[in-house]
């Protein structure tokens, strides 16, 4: 007596029905466009992805790196205020060293809840 994995080997959709870890389709079996990884966003401020991605836990930028990643997101420079970048979940806290300096602490936003 043969076996219905043995009849069906030479066949290739008919082996995919008859594999014991099937769980696919037989049309399935070469894809030309693997979408089967995870996309990470990629964010308009590096800073700010190395935030998200939990690469580093906070950033500080100072002058024209700092009014860049502001004009980034559209925010407005105001000592003393923290404001989140966007909907990144990146909150950046602006204030003055002691020469007169613009400087911001990008750090992750805390969550409420």
């Amino acid at each position: 007596m043969v076996t219905f994995k043995e009849y069906y080997q030479g066949d290739k959709t008919m082996a995919a029905l008859a594999s014991p870890n099937n769980g696919k389709s037989p049309t399935r079996g070469d894809r030309k466009h693997q979408n089967l990884l995870k996309k990470d966003f990629i964010h308009k401020c590096p800073h700010v992805s190395h935030i998200v991605n939990g690469n580093v836990y906070q950033i500080k930028l100072a002058g024209q790196p700092l009014m860049n990643t502001l004009a980034m997101y559209e925010v407005d420079y105001a000592p003393g205020q923290t404001k989140c970048l966007g909907n990144s979940g990146v909150e950046v806290k602006m204030f003055e060293d002691e020469e007169g300096n613009m400087c911001g602490m990008l750090t992750k936003r805390e969550q409420n809840g």
